[in-house]
């Protein structure tokens, strides 16, 4: 038997034209112009959901540690070289044993929260510090912390006079 011998081409060509190519490669063009700003938005949203949970978790420990040490604990702003409470909510936090809020030594130090630097917050008290008693409450330091990023919707922790942070539902405008 003779066997006949087809080349590829004579077949046909099963690859994409340039046309082809060209139009794919501008659809995907185009839908990640399309996401890219939702996904940015995305990015900034994470952040202040990021911020919230980092005071919620500081202000829990510092109530915590307060009652099961009874003792007083407070939460605050430090400055860079972590020795001293500041009034700026948008630094790192420190939870430390005492009231003492300049100098703090190392050993009353209990835990510092890094800033994130995408976020703001501000306390509408505008105190240096929110202390808990060895019961857990904050008299007189209860009051508003307001959550923002740049261009997304913040949120806003309310502290209740009891030393609980709860998430208020309504955003806000930043």
């Amino acid at each position: 038997m003779l066997s006949t011998y087809h080349s590829p081409a004579s077949k046909g060509c099963t690859g994409f034209t340039l046309i082809e190519l060209t139009i794919a490669l501008l659809l995907i063009a185009t839908l990640a112009a399309w996401g890219l700003p939702s996904f940015q938005a995305f990015g900034r949203n994470t952040a202040v959901i990021s911020d919230v949970n980092r005071l919620q978790t500081a202000f829990s420990l510092a109530r915590n540690t307060a009652i099961t040490q009874r003792t007083t604990v407070s939460v605050c702003p430090t400055d860079s070289s972590r020795s001293a409470c500041i009034s700026d909510w948008s630094q790192d936090f420190m939870v430390l044993k005492g009231v003492t809020i300049s100098p703090a030594l190392n050993d009353d130090i209990v835990r510092i929260f890094p800033a994130l630097p995408e976020t703001t917050v501000s306390y509408s008290r505008g105190w240096q510090r929110v202390s808990y008693n060895p019961m857990g409450h904050t008299s007189g330091f209860n009051g508003r912390f307001e959550i923002c990023a740049e261009n997304a919707q913040g949120r806003t922790l309310i502290l209740s006079q009891l030393g609980r942070l709860r998430i208020d539902d309504t955003p806000i405008r930043c």
